[in-house]
């Protein structure tokens, strides 16, 4: 069977010991996962595990990217993206693709090793083959704490630099046609188009679309609502319109083609 998971570590030299300080003090909880974040003194590095999800078959349906930010702890100690929380409550985001229209898996599937195996064989009834991509591979809890805990220099130097050339080469192999983000930091990293305030946009109806850059290829990114987002007594219903709205607009890109 496939596996999401893979490991990558950062050579962390003179800032070993604070960035170890900073794992232990944000990531405590987390730190009983086997082989989630490993130390190694003598050689200075930080070794990781983290995921994605790439199918290893397509259809011939369009290709999109769901891009996220990085990815959690827990969803990479069970072996596929947004699982379940640690309360064992499924992950709000696929009740929300379930009612845009954009996933649906022809059998019941809970576990997520299962669900795993579905998504890289591509088995799910929905318009898209969807590829599944955390933009940074380290994982934490909030994307904000990976900066907090490498710091700046660090962060641009090493992980920022290596997240964009990955990102783009990644992009250049599986010739995706669309790309969908969740985070409008990571939109305004990848997108020629930058945005600003939006969660009123996207009540509003809008639909915020881009394009990336530093790819050879004419390649549309969309912005929608965060995974996590609950902030309106109408979310679900939101959630879902921004999605059947990008859906509509790559299926009617794509059928002009």
């Amino acid at each position: 069977m496939n596996s999401v998971n893979f490991y990558r570590s950062y050579h962390l030299d003179e800032k070993y010991e604070h960035i170890r300080e900073q794992v232990f003090k944000i990531l405590d909880k987390y730190l009983d996962y086997p082989d989630l974040y490993e130390f190694n003194e003598k050689d200075r590095t930080l070794t990781f595990k983290s995921e994605r999800l790439i199918p290893t078959r397509y259809t011939n349906r369009p290709r999109v990217m769901l891009l996220f930010s990085n990815p959690h702890p827990h969803s990479v100690h069970q072996g596929m993206l947004l699982s379940p929380n640690t309360r064992g409550r499924e992950n709000a985001f696929w009740e929300t693709m379930r009612n845009a229209g954009w996933i649906n898996f022809k059998e019941e599937a809970e576990d997520p090793l299962e669900i795993a195996n579905l998504c890289f064989n591509v088995e799910y009834d929905g318009p898209f083959d969807l590829v599944f991509y955390p933009y940074y591979t380290f994982p934490t809890n909030y994307p904000n704490e990976i900066k907090k805990i490498f710091g700046k220099e660090y962060f641009n130097r090493v992980i920022l630099k290596d997240a964009r050339e990955e990102f783009e080469k990644v992009i250049q192999e599986i010739k995706v046609d669309a790309v969908v983000t969740f985070n409008k930091a990571i939109f305004n990293i990848v997108s020629k188009k930058q945005i600003d305030k939006y969660i009123d946009r996207l009540i509003n109806g809008e639909l915020i679309e881009g394009r990336l850059k530093d790819v050879k290829e004419d390649v549309p990114i969309f912005l929608t609502y965060p995974t996590g987002w609950r902030y309106h007594k109408d979310m679900k219903i939101l959630r879902k319109r921004s999605l059947e709205s990008i859906k509509e607009k790559i299926t009617k890109h794509e059928s002009q083609i």
